[in-house]
């Protein structure tokens, strides 16, 4: 007895399960997903970046600060922007995923759905021209808790997260325009998200 508990003793000593363990590899979050990759994806194609900075405008002239924006930062705008038609049906945004971008819808209608472990979708809500898609994950880099699919043919335009970054130090008031708008439509959001919930749990 005392020679197997011996053996018994010896074997769970054995550094094999330990190798074991340390030859596992480690377990890595998928790369994030660049918007020249998602474009080749859904069979995107490339719009005027100069049209696509005049039409954000338009459609951000209430903030002040994209309405007080003259022609020369306007050009500088067109410099952050790459902008593309998207048919109808394409995946702009995945569940789950993380990017590398922010993506602005300048014209169409999007539908923003949560999608079960099922494959189960829910509509959450829908974009209109001028919403931001997939911010939150955008500005915090954490994985996407929806995604996008488009309805109508659209035009979108992606604006890198590292340029943002740059526009902080290189264009100053460009950059506090843009942030300014991200963070006005994030309060937005987050009011609406606000009142579907108070109406949901207020009794009838």
């Amino acid at each position: 007895m005392k020679t197997l508990l011996g053996r018994l003793r010896n074997r769970s000593a054995a550094p094999d399960s330990g190798l074991a363990t340390t030859l596992q590899p480690p377990i890595e979050p998928p790369p994030a997903v660049a918007w020249a990759q998602r474009m080749r994806e859904v069979g995107a194609r490339p719009f005027d970046s100069k049209e696509a900075a005049r039409r954000l405008v338009n459609l951000w002239r209430v903030d002040p600060g994209f309405s007080a924006l003259d022609d020369a930062a306007l050009q500088r705008l067109a410099a952050q922007l790459e902008a593309a038609v998207v048919d109808e049906g394409a995946d702009l945004v995945r569940q789950d995923e993380t990017s590398t971008h922010l993506l602005v819808l300048l014209e169409g209608r999007v539908a923003i759905e949560q999608v079960s472990p099922r494959g189960k979708r829910t509509p959450l809500a829908e974009a209109r021209g001028g919403d931001l898609l997939g911010e939150p994950g955008s500005l915090d880099a954490g994985p996407r808790t929806a995604m996008c699919r488009t309805l109508v043919p659209s035009i979108v335009a992606a604006i890198e997260l590292t340029a943002l970054q740059r526009l902080v130090v290189d264009d100053a008031p460009l950059a506090a325009a843009l942030y300014a708008a991200i963070a006005r439509r994030l309060s937005l959001r987050l009011r609406q998200t606000g009142a579907r919930l108070g109406a949901l749990l207020s009794p009838i």
